[in-house]
């Protein structure tokens, strides 16, 4: 067996399109667009301030797993850390294979002076994290990856251990329950907090950049978050926007026209990204378009309020708005983003009704002095 690492536009290609091969004939695996998987590892704004190196590893000449490493430099200052995160891994049900990828990862680590290995995560909250340990009948939202049932116990014979557990709901869309509505209504009264109304998606880009910055203090205290820089802000609104819907976005702002609460939801694509199989052309983009215009399941990506407001109830006034907006397009379920299982905002889900569809779960290890 060898590691390679991914230096060349080919060795880029075949990192990406690994999991197609890996997956194939699996009927929950959503693959990524491959164009702007190749974006994300060669022009991610956060590579001004993260290392990332990617290997493949081969047997007989054939790949058979593949995995990333990112040391975001800001987030161990920040923290006061010293880590190593692995991503992008994806391997065939083989101990040695595993073990291979991560002990090159672990190395490269050790030689950066780290004492770590923390994931799976990339180079921020913002993009794909953690591993899928219950849930496996379930396809996710582009925003996260699918991994075989077997992904775990490679990981944990490794001596990775849990450090953090996300959980997401399927939640069916009745109608708006009436506690909601009072909800609704006690906190506007009491808070001086209204919706921003939106006519058209190029208002709700305008508004993108201040999103993300509510964003970035409603998040601070999350599990491996800091605050999005100017330059990722933009990539943000850019990757996020160019697919709003002004029905599905929210915005709750004060009685200064500060924003304080936002929500930002989208028909799930998951589907439709099965059917493009990694590219928009020729026909990729039809299967985008009809799954935003006809859809019965919607995902619920960022959700927030800023600090302040964190134990109010504000977040009832979206939740009426979005809700309805789900009941007018006809969608029978929406998925709730993933949420750290200590995060009380998801004591809500319940109350809809909803049931718990899978559970990701970022492992760490210490890292021996070899």
């Amino acid at each position: 067996m060898v590691i390679k690492e991914v230096l060349t536009k080919r060795d880029i290609r075949d990192f990406v399109r690994f999991p197609k091969q890996l997956y194939k004939g699996c009927p929950y695996f959503v693959p990524s667009l491959e164009k702007g998987e190749v974006k994300i590892m060669t022009k991610h704004p956060a590579l001004a301030f993260c290392d990332a190196k990617f290997w493949l590893a081969y047997r007989d000449g054939k790949i058979v797993g593949r995995i990333g490493g990112v040391i975001n430099r800001k987030c161990n200052e920040v923290k006061g850390q010293r880590r190593v995160r692995f991503g992008w891994f994806d391997a065939i049900d083989d101990a040695e294979v595993a073990k291979a990828l991560f002990d090159t990862v672990e190395q490269w680590g050790r030689q950066h002076g780290m004492i770590e290995i923390s994931g799976p995560s990339r180079y921020s909250n913002m993009e794909k994290q953690a591993m899928l340990v219950d849930g496996f009948e379930f396809m996710p939202s582009i925003c996260a990856d699918y991994n075989y049932d077997y992904y775990p116990k490679l990981v944990e014979n490794l001596g990775f251990e849990k450090e953090v557990d996300y959980i997401q709901y399927k939640v069916p869309v009745r109608e708006v329950p009436e506690r909601i509505k009072k909800l609704s209504a006690m906190m506007t009264e009491k808070y001086h907090v209204h919706l921003r109304h939106f006519k058209r998606k190029e208002e709700l880009k305008i508004s993108g950049k201040e999103f993300f910055h509510a964003l970035n203090r409603s998040y601070a205290d999350l599990y491996n978050f800091i605050p999005l820089t100017e330059e990722e802000i933009e990539w943000a609104v850019d990757e996020n926007f160019q697919v709003a819907n002004v029905q599905l976005s929210s915005m709750l702002e004060d009685e200064n026209g500060k924003l304080v609460g936002f929500a930002f939801c989208l028909p799930s694509l998951s589907e439709a990204y099965r059917k493009a199989n990694g590219h928009l052309f020729p026909l990729g983009w039809i299967h985008i378009l009809r799954a935003l215009k006809h859809n019965e399941y919607v995902d619920m990506y960022l959700t927030g309020v800023l600090p302040e407001y964190h134990s109010s109830g504000i977040h009832a006034i979206y939740h009426q708005q979005l809700h309805e907006a789900f009941l007018r397009n006809g969608y029978k379920y929406a998925f709730s983003s993933q949420q750290l299982e200590n995060n009380t905002a998801a004591r809500i889900w319940p109350k809809y009704g909803a049931e718990l569809a899978a559970r990701r779960r970022c492992y760490k290890k210490t890292l021996s002095n070899e």
